[in-house]
């Protein structure tokens, strides 16, 4: 029992870490492309390094911070021509992610992203901006384990998630983005999987990726 305390403790402690973090990073009180020192972290924040380190491993599955190839941990910031690249190679595999689905998805995966599409519809309307881009990415990881394929789910994670990290700080920052729009301009990817029709699918992700190359769109 005193072990299983501990743990528990021990995964509140992190969580908390990760919220204060967070919300720094939402705030802009930690700045696009700042360096994040673990030890500093942890003292500016009374907590243990286990803890703080923990805590930055789960932000940055989330894509709000970063490592880079010389193991240094920044607030996540991508250059225009970052994303450009990013969703030039997202838009090869997440096509082909989609089609997949829409071929294997069963009933629990339909009524699975058909809850979560839900979740986005009602964050959305709440016009909670960061939430909503959570939201999205969690329905678009759904997608991706549809296919039934690690190797694919993988890779879309590794490029995809900074690009939503990303989204996130911008968005959470934005006036005037309509939310709700864009979480209804995935119903045409929804349906095409529910009937599961990959042509179809392929070309709503089509439509989909037209629109994000739009000028002036700043989501995703």
């Amino acid at each position: 029992m005193p072990l299983a305390s501990s743990k528990l403790v021990q995964a509140t402690l992190r969580q908390q870490i990760v919220t204060q973090i967070r919300d720094a990073i939402l705030n802009r009180s930690l700045r696009p492309g700042e360096r994040l020192v673990e030890r500093e972290l942890a003292a500016q924040l009374g907590t243990s390094l286990t803890a703080t380190r923990e805590a930055l491993i789960q932000l940055e599955t989330e894509g709000l911070i970063t490592k880079r190839p010389n193991a240094t941990t920044h607030v996540t910031q991508l250059s225009l021509e970052e994303v450009a690249q990013i969703f030039a190679v997202r838009r090869v595999l997440e096509r082909y992610a989609f089609e997949e689905a829409a071929r294997l998805a069963d009933r629990p995966v339909n009524m699975r992203l058909k809850t979560l599409h839900h979740r986005c519809l009602e964050i959305a309307r709440a016009n909670d901006g960061a939430a909503y881009v959570a939201a999205d990415l969690d329905w678009h990881m759904a997608v991706w384990e549809a296919t039934q394929n690690s190797y694919l789910t993988e890779s879309l994670r590794r490029l995809v998630v900074p690009l939503f990290g990303f989204s996130s700080i911008e968005v959470a920052t934005q006036h005037g983005f309509d939310l709700e729009k864009d979480a209804l301009s995935h119903a045409a990817l929804l349906r095409a999987i529910r009937a599961n029709d990959p042509v179809a699918a392929g070309k709503a992700f089509d439509r989909f990726a037209r629109l994000w190359m739009q000028p002036g769109r700043s989501d995703y």
